[in-house]
């Protein structure tokens, strides 16, 4: 499994009764990068070399259109394979976001703008993805690895075992002294293609939830904050031009893409990004 695609159930004996890859089926494609099924659906920011970047563009939809771009998606690309059919074949995606504790990353402090640090979970996965993602000139490229949730204690061990494949994650929280911030949870539509230059992927994130976060665990959000309410977060990914697919998505349903981070919003949805020396006056 990689990124934005997940096993539904993620069990541990490998076995498989619906025709998808069994959970423990996992293959190494890159250096520390490693997937349940075929490189054309990954995420454009982890194809063949984990720091290879890719530019994510965003949009906020109304339902109604959403339902529509997701319509067009399935006439045009490949649904992914995890997707829940109760869901309208979404699955569940929980991060738990990490900043300092006067907010560097929200704020873009100097030293903390270009990186974001975060665990990622699937479903009731067992697995637990240990997630750097940098942003720089509008593109994005993502380093990961893959962790039971038995082990997440080890981030708060000093000093860290450096054979640990996590180690390298320990090592950049702790020289940020980033702490649990805040836990967002969403469902995700996903679609996957691929043209010359690679993978391309577009995915539709509806009610996301969110809630503060002070413990070294990720789990889901139940009874959080609904962001984006009557909104949904449509993202278009690909690894150097604007596909002609993707232009004309957004030229039929007149697309205009803008910034937008699930996590800056959750902050402010929290009511934590406020600082009273910014205050006009």
């Amino acid at each position: 499994m990689n990124e934005d695609t997940a096993s539904p159930a993620c069990l541990r004996n490998g076995d498989s009764t619906d025709g998808k890859p069994a959970p423990s089926d996992i293959r190494e494609i890159a250096d520390g990068v490693f997937t349940r099924q075929e490189p054309a659906s990954l995420s454009p920011s982890l194809w063949k070399d984990r720091e290879e970047p890719a530019f994510e563009l965003k949009f906020q939809l109304p339902e109604e259109q959403a339902s529509s771009v997701a319509a067009w998606a399935r006439q045009h690309l490949n649904v992914d394979p995890y997707g829940v059919p109760e869901l309208d074949h979404a699955y569940r995606v929980h991060g738990l976001y990490f900043d300092t504790p006067a907010l560097d990353v929200y704020h873009r402090s100097p030293g903390y703008k270009r990186k974001k640090y975060r665990l990622r979970r699937y479903g009731s996965g067992v697995l637990v993805f240990l997630e750097q993602k940098r942003k720089s000139a509008g593109r994005v490229a993502k380093r990961r690895v893959q962790v039971d949730e038995a082990e997440l204690e080890r981030l708060r061990e000093t000093p860290i075992e450096l054979a640990w494949h996590g180690a390298w994650f320990h090592r950049r929280i702790s020289v940020r002294k980033l702490q649990p911030s805040c836990l967002i949870s969403y469902e995700r539509q996903a679609y996957f293609g691929q043209n010359g230059e690679g993978p391309l992927r577009l995915t539709l994130d509806r009610r996301i939830r969110v809630q503060p976060a002070d413990r070294w665990a990720i789990e889901e959000v139940g009874d959080g904050r609904q962001i984006l309410t009557e909104q949904v977060l449509l993202e278009l990914k690909f690894r150097c031009h604007l596909p002609a697919l993707f232009k004309g998505l957004m030229q039929d349903f007149s697309l205009t893409p803008g910034p937008l981070s699930k996590y800056r919003l959750a902050i402010q949805a929290l009511g934590r990004g406020y600082r009273p020396w910014e205050a006009g006056g």
